[in-house]
């Protein structure tokens, strides 16, 4: 009788490490929760941002070839499609959450815009294009930035 219980412990406590886990992955976001998802997701954006206009600035005083700045390019897009979608993912709990996603929102739009700029020009060589495309980005990285140090 005593061998069944000690059988029994180890897959009563593997239950019940699943469902905790599975409580914890599935519960409700809560304002602090979704804060830090909205500054993790700002300064991701900011990073792709900032990546941006190095490259795009490097472009332009000769010291990276095209390709590499087009896959550069690639890379930062990639990490603002992540962070976008990490914060679009996830819905605001209430009111105060709800005000940081209308503050972040447009700042992300705007970065995908001023981001698609910059590879266009880059892509089509127009020097011109290209430095008002970096120009550009800058007070988007200086919003994303502003973001992340109010709500740290």
């Amino acid at each position: 009788m005593r061998a069944r219980w000690w059988a029994v412990l180890p897959v009563a406590a593997v239950v019940a490490v699943w469902g905790v886990g599975g409580y914890l992955s599935t519960s409700p976001t809560d304002r602090q929760d979704y804060r830090k998802t909205a500054v993790r997701s700002a300064q991701s954006a900011y990073n792709a941002v900032g990546t941006a206009r190095l490259a795009g600035r490097a472009r332009l005083d000769g010291r990276l070839p095209g390709p590499y700045v087009t896959s550069t390019l690639d890379d930062a897009r990639a990490a603002l499609a992540g962070a976008a979608k990490r914060f679009a993912g996830t819905a605001p709990p209430d009111e105060p959450s709800a005000a940081l996603q209308a503050r972040l929102h447009p700042l992300l739009t705007s970065a995908d815009v001023a981001l698609g700029r910059l590879e266009r020009a880059t892509e089509e060589g127009d020097t011109a294009a290209t430095r008002a495309a970096v120009d550009a980005l800058e007070p988007v990285a200086a919003g994303l930035s502003g973001f992340v140090e109010e709500h740290r």
